[in-house]
């Protein structure tokens, strides 16, 4: 379907819809729990985090529709062999993006002037969401050289297609986190800090954790994003379970050519593989990365809401 962007309003008309959702104030506890029913389209409905206002919230009515406005970013901002260039949705169909997302302002900027000016056939809801975050302030429109720039903030993304309450808590604390990682630059610092005196058989592990999953951990301030976000997902009480059973018994299944990077020393507990040294370092980790967010905005590890 032909797209016409009106370069003056930029506006983007599609079906003959002109799409405006302006982004609704809301804390995150209270999008998790928005009824469905009372969204404004039933596709997605637009949030803005009530406290962060540049942080813009999608929930999705599913992971198809998710992907429709989003896969391709992943892919261009994070993939390993595919981050820095514009895939074709047939190039990437069989392939698996996220279960929710994470983008900030400046990497949405590059990904759709990219598609400008090679004129790259971009999804009618890409352009649509272009449109949401350009009226949002996350992107802007120059009309002086007809380009678009960085705003302020970032998107995040969770969906309703699983619609266990635990999970997409836990999708909303790791997404959100990173919204403030994006925003914040004395976070940056500090997790940059945090990650680069966390133990080396410990970033081995979770460098070898992201590899599984098809990250570019070429890229530093990916890698330190994600570990910021995977340790702070969950309450300080889960580390120990997440990263010292749960993460490496899924390498073991899904990988086993990155068990090298697993520590020698293990256990057995609960009749599954434990790996105690693991369990030690995360959780020291947790708790200090919980009292940073704590102290700076009244918030925990595994949880963004006061």
């Amino acid at each position: 379907m032909r797209k016409v962007i009106v370069l003056v309003f930029l506006t983007v008309i599609s079906c003959g819809k002109i799409f405006s959702l302006t982004p609704i104030p809301a804390d995150p506890q209270q999008i998790l729990n928005w009824p469905q029913q009372s969204w404004r389209d039933s596709r997605f409905e637009v949030f803005s985090w009530d406290r962060f206002p540049e942080i813009v919230i999608f929930d999705t009515v599913s992971f198809d529709m998710q992907a429709r406005l989003f896969k391709r970013l992943a892919f261009f901002v994070e993939k390993a062999g595919f981050r820095g260039r514009l895939s074709h949705c047939a190039e990437i169909a069989d392939l698996h993006g996220w279960n929710a997302h994470n983008y900030r302002a400046e990497d949405l900027a590059v990904f759709f002037q990219t598609a400008r000016e090679t004129n790259f056939p971009l999804l009618d809801e890409e352009w649509e969401l272009e449109y949401i975050l350009t009226r949002a302030g996350v992107l802007r429109w120059d009309p002086r050289t007809h380009r678009i720039l960085p705003g302020r903030g970032a998107v995040l993304s969770i969906s309703r297609e699983r619609s266990h309450f635990n999970l997409r808590t836990r999708f909303m604390n790791h997404e959100v986190f990173h919204g403030l990682y994006f925003i914040d630059e004395d976070f940056q610092r500090f997790s940059r800090q945090r990650w680069e005196a966390f133990p080396a058989f410990a970033r081995d592990f979770f460098i070898a954790w992201l590899q599984v999953q098809e990250y570019d951990t070429g890229y530093d301030f990916l890698v330190i994003n994600e570990f910021m976000g995977h340790i702070l997902q969950y309450p300080v009480a889960n580390a120990a379970w997440y990263f010292g059973q749960h993460l490496p018994n899924l390498i073991l299944t899904r990988s086993p050519r990155h068990s090298i990077y697993l520590p020698v020393r293990e256990e057995i507990r609960d009749g599954r593989r434990f790996w105690p040294d693991l369990a030690r370092v995360f959780t020291a980790e947790a708790e200090v990365f919980s009292a940073y967010v704590n102290e700076r905005w009244g918030l925990a590890a595994g949880r963004v809401w006061r």
